[in-house]
């Protein structure tokens, strides 16, 4: 993932996709450049945090700005650590689900993290996109299998042909479990060290997605750990829970439309 300034936030991108799927517009938003305060300093964008409305609104009306995104077109879950998805049309907050799957071309989906993974799915065959919240609970519950599944049975995609696309999350050497936890996921995913044991949730999250038949090499990572990088990422983990959020955005660009300006 690379790192690029629009309208003074900085916005992490994949640049593999613009050769995979240009239609693809799929965005991270690291935390500088808001008008929030400490300890939600300063991107935060995510509501019922402690944070104060006027600063989210603000944070949230930067980010659409720069995207190039109307308020209306965004979809929103309301993510309970589950594994429901939500097959969308139209922008709002979507409640009681972890993820979204769509194919209505210009409508953004929004994914909210600080630690768990943002996953998005996408065909280009088919112009069918998922956009998913990857936590311990839902990656124990499959969540990224159901999508797969979802997009295979009810947009007829080929997981050979998809492309994923994984963003930044903790990782393995800073994210620490009960070993009741721990056991509840494959061998080779979690790991004793240093008196405590270990999830890879990053690599559970590929092996769901091969197994659902995606190919290894149209399977990208951002690569970074949002505990390891105060700087760029908030964590719940590592600021005991009171931190801000990130989202991931991910849209299906119309055909015809121009491409984006920085690009």
């Amino acid at each position: 993932m690379e790192w690029i300034a629009v309208d003074g936030l900085r916005i992490g991108r994949f640049p593999a996709l613009g050769a995979m799927a240009a239609e693809l517009s799929l965005h991270v938003a690291a935390r500088p450049g808001g008008a929030s305060g400490p300890p939600f300093e300063s991107l935060n964008l995510g509501g019922s945090l402690g944070d104060r409305v006027s600063n989210i609104r603000e944070n949230r009306r930067r980010l659409l700005a720069a995207l190039g995104i109307p308020a209306r077109r965004l979809a929103r879950a309301g993510q309970i650590h589950g594994a429901e998805i939500a097959i969308v049309s139209r922008g709002g907050l979507y409640r009681g689900v972890d993820g979204f799957a769509t194919r209505v071309e210009g409508l953004a989906l929004a994914i909210s993290t600080a630690d768990c993974y943002p996953l998005v799915i996408y065909s280009p065959p088919e112009r069918a996109l998922a956009a998913l919240h990857v936590g311990r609970m839902g990656a124990r519950r499959g969540i990224a299998g159901r999508a797969v599944k979802m997009l295979r049975d009810r947009f007829g995609v080929e997981p050979a042909y998809a492309i994923a696309a994984i963003g930044p999350g903790i990782c393995a050497s800073c994210y620490t479990v009960e070993r009741n936890e721990a056991m509840r996921f494959p061998r080779a995913v979690r790991r004793f060290a240093g008196g405590a044991w270990h999830l890879d949730l990053e690599a559970h999250v590929v092996r769901s997605l091969l197994d659902q038949g995606l190919e290894r090499n149209r399977i990208l990572s951002a690569g970074l750990c949002t505990a390891c990088n105060p700087d760029l990422f908030f964590s719940h983990r590592r600021d005991g829970g009171v931190t801000g959020r990130h989202w991931t955005v991910a849209v299906i660009r119309p055909p015809g439309s121009p491409p984006e300006r920085w690009r």
